[in-house]
């Protein structure tokens, strides 16, 4: 954790993640007090991805915790998630992915699902490593698929295979 945080101050993103924990923490507290929901919902509409992304997270029905200020629904769940989606969430795109997989208050869609877990794959790839040169070279030409045109999760380059050898 402290050096998470060290990184965090080093890139410059130390502001991002605190207001990350006190959006959650604003969640937590949304579940109970009138109050603190207003303002989760007042920051969500002000294009605020992580305040939406955790007001989807109230009205999810699979997310089953005492809350007594909202009455869960897959309707204002997915509005959220939506817009937390639309705002650049990687957690929101993997959450619509799951809804589209699986049929959670939309239709199953396999081919929505994929294009929501191929966003958040690129924001993973965006927000938690240099791209090595083979990746900024498909990322310029738009490629995010292997040569068979399956897509692809992005792998560390700790994990990355050492050879271009097929792996099938």
């Amino acid at each position: 954790m402290f050096l998470r945080a060290i990184v965090l101050m080093a890139a410059g993103l130390w502001p991002l993640a605190v207001q990350a924990q006190d959006l959650e923490s604003l969640r937590n507290q949304a579940e109970q007090n009138p109050a603190a929901l207003a303002r989760l919902r007042q920051a969500a509409v002000s294009q605020n991805a992580d305040a939406a992304f955790y007001l989807g997270t109230l009205y999810s029905p699979l997310i089953t915790r005492q809350e007594s200020t909202v009455v869960k629904g897959w309707p204002e769940a997915l509005r959220w998630y939506r817009r937390a989606a639309r705002l650049g969430s990687a957690r929101a795109d993997f959450d619509m992915g799951l809804a589209y997989e699986k049929g959670l208050g939309v239709p199953e869609n396999p081919q929505r699902a994929a294009t929501y877990f191929s966003r958040m794959a690129a924001i993973a790839r965006t927000e938690t490593a240099a791209p090595s040169p083979a990746g900024a070279a498909a990322e310029q030409s738009g490629s995010h698929a292997d040569q068979d045109g399956r897509p692809h999760l992005y792998q560390p380059a700790a994990f990355a295979p050492t050879d271009h050898r097929s792996r099938d």
